[in-house]
């Protein structure tokens, strides 16, 4: 009973990396929660490995977590992200696609535009999503890849080209120079 309030009360939290890693392990899925979270805020190469491994959890409270302390990291997050999308269980390839498409780091494009052409369905139309979401900084990739040789590739590539486009707002006229009143 003491043990439960105290970690409910956020007492005795573990602040050492071996303490936090032993938290992420935890049988409780509450307290793995709490270390994807605490997690988070931490920018150390060891986090975003262990914030990946928590992405794969059982319990969608976890996994959330995990996904949003690899939001906080941002940049830093991407190479492990691109590791995740060759995950085959698509509950880590498909997080890890929306989240580098919410990133929108440049050295990403390649890696999703691979997924988009090799990766199970439901990847796929993750990296697709997240590809969109990058606008004109994947067009010069997505303009490759409406050149190869395989004839799908052609056509997504094309079809999230056109998305991209319909989806830039329109440019707006230039404003006619105002005429002095005298």
């Amino acid at each position: 009973m003491l043990n439960w309030l105290a970690s409910w009360l956020g007492l005795g939290a573990p602040t050492s990396a071996r303490g936090l890693r032993e938290q992420a392990r935890d049988p409780d899925p509450g307290q793995r929660r709490l270390a994807a979270e605490r997690l988070a805020g931490i920018s150390d190469p060891w986090v975003r490995d262990d914030l990946l491994m928590l992405l794969k959890d059982v319990y969608a409270e976890v996994r959330d977590a995990a996904r949003e302390g690899l939001r906080r990291q941002g940049a830093a997050a991407v190479g492990v992200l691109v590791k995740a999308l060759e995950d085959s269980d698509p509950r880590v390839a498909v997080p890890a696609a929306e989240i580098l498409g919410d990133l929108k780091h440049p050295d990403a494009v390649r890696p999703l535009l691979l997924v988009m052409k090799f990766g199970a369905l439901d990847v796929r139309a993750a990296a697709t999503r997240a590809l969109i979401r990058y606008g004109p900084a994947a067009v010069p990739g997505l303009e490759a890849a409406t050149r190869d040789a395989d004839p799908f590739t052609r056509m997504r590539g094309e079809e999230i080209l056109a998305e991209i486009r319909r989806a830039a707002p329109a440019a707006e006229p230039p404003a006619a120079p105002a005429s002095p009143l005298q």
